[in-house]
């Protein structure tokens, strides 16, 4: 086995980096069925016309199927760490990783907007699959709900 980190991870775009402007936009999904460590990183720009009233939370979502209407919000106890909203400039630009640790074969993130007034703002959604059973990794295309 390699004990370099590049061959013991796969990484995946769940979501290509884009503009959402206030967007509600749901990432493809992650098979996790051959790798017991999972994170998902949301790459968060600079976002135009954030505030309180404004803001985006990124939600980590699960499901035993790839059924859309399958798919529930992971609570906290399954989580290792927690996305945050980003409702202040202060807030963007920045990337929010958090660990997996549901039973769950199948992950999402959501975006959700709340207002109208971000009119600009580049995100992007990342799976990261690693301790695959067999190495090098080798991760499983991204999913679209069905």
């Amino acid at each position: 086995m390699r004990r370099d980190l590049k061959n013991n991870i796969g990484i995946n775009v769940l979501l290509e980096a884009q503009d959402l402007a206030h967007t509600d936009t749901k990432s493809l999904i992650l098979d996790t069925a051959q790798f017991p460590g999972v994170a998902v990183a949301v790459a968060i720009g600079e976002l135009t016309g954030v505030n309180a009233s404004n803001y985006l939370t990124p939600v980590f979502q699960e499901a035993d199927t790839i059924a859309d209407a399958d798919f529930t919000d992971v609570g906290s106890g399954d989580l290792e760490g927690a996305f945050t909203v980003v409702d202040a400039t202060t807030k963007d630009s920045t990337i929010q990783n958090v660990g997996y640790k549901g039973g769950k074969r199948y992950i999402r993130v959501s975006l959700d907007y709340t207002g109208t007034a971000i009119t600009a703002g580049i995100v992007g959604v990342y799976g990261i699959l690693g301790r695959a059973k067999e190495a090098p990794v080798v991760a499983p295309a991204a999913i679209t709900a069905t």
